[in-house]
């Protein structure tokens, strides 16, 4: 071996730790959130690039969910939708790294609506009240169970039709001031097919007072669905649906003024537009 070739061989070999070295810090993980600024019922999208190892996150002291996207992974972060205005941490754990980012949630403006319904569905007798509250705490107890992952790909519409009440409208009902609108009102016929907007298990079936004929999907990693005043449901409880599968038919059982699906979305038990779910680009 002649000279020169001796002395590129030992520059290369004394020249890889550096290179290994600037090969790491390009390698850093970037992580990318959208939207910068999100409102109350909003979600957003924690995206982390480059990275190899181990990965684990929580927001505002709660665990979220990567999952691997093309050459990425990404998680779903929920805003609740009575999240006051302010800055919350964002937490990375990447190969026993914390990284730490702020997210600023902004105030977010909602409509007024006003409805009038029949008295006895407004001024509740202590019966209905007391069946209101044993279905609300029914409902409860569902959002903290967090199963493993069984939604795939995008999330799509239950049903296609007309919003005829938004999410987070504040609602006054015979002019006396309700709980804000946690859900969208779709227009429908009675009949109409509704079918599941991912794969799932079917979490609950129930009547209630208010949603009338209740389903709930669980579709995994705390997110969760739900359709109420329903004329009729088609799947059982416990059973596994699959994106697309008709799950019920549109009513007007519970507190309705006629045939509509009232469709709602918790995220990690967060209160959240169930639109953002359509919306979001995942895989």
């Amino acid at each position: 071996m002649n000279k020169f070739k001796k002395i590129f061989l030992l520059t290369t070999v004394l020249c890889l730790p550096y290179i290994v070295q600037a090969q790491e810090k390009t390698l850093q993980p970037e992580i990318i959130v959208d939207p910068k600024t999100p409102g109350p019922g909003d979600l957003l999208v924690v995206t982390v690039k480059h990275e190899l190892g181990t990965l684990e996150g929580k927001f505002n002291g709660k665990k979220i969910y990567f999952n691997p996207s093309k050459e990425t992974f990404k998680a779903i972060v929920a805003i609740d939708y009575f999240t006051e205005p302010g800055k919350y941490d964002l937490e990375i754990i990447s190969n026993g790294s914390v990284i730490k980012q702020t997210v600023e949630v902004i105030k977010k403006e909602y409509e007024v609506q006003q409805l009038t319904l029949p008295k006895h569905m407004v001024e509740l007798s202590a019966k209905d009240e007391a069946r209101a509250e044993r279905d609300q705490r029914k409902m409860a107890a569902i959002w903290p169970k967090e199963t493993s992952r069984l939604w795939r790909g995008d999330f799509s519409n239950p049903l296609e039709g007309e919003i005829i009440t938004p999410f987070g409208v504040r609602r006054f009902i015979n002019k006396i001031p309700k709980s804000p609108h946690t859900g969208v009102d779709v227009k429908g016929n009675k009949g109409d097919k509704i079918i599941a907007p991912n794969n799932a298990i079917v979490a609950l079936i129930d009547n209630q007072f208010f949603a009338g004929k209740a389903l709930v999907l669980n579709h995994g990693q705390g997110i969760y669905t739900m359709f109420f005043h329903l004329s009729k449901v088609l799947v059982k409880p416990g059973q596994s649906v699959k994106k697309g599968e008709i799950i019920a038919l549109v009513g007007a059982t519970g507190r309705a003024t006629g045939p509509h699906l009232h469709w709602g979305a918790r995220v990690q038990g967060a209160r959240i537009d169930p639109l953002e779910l359509v919306h979001l680009k995942l895989e």
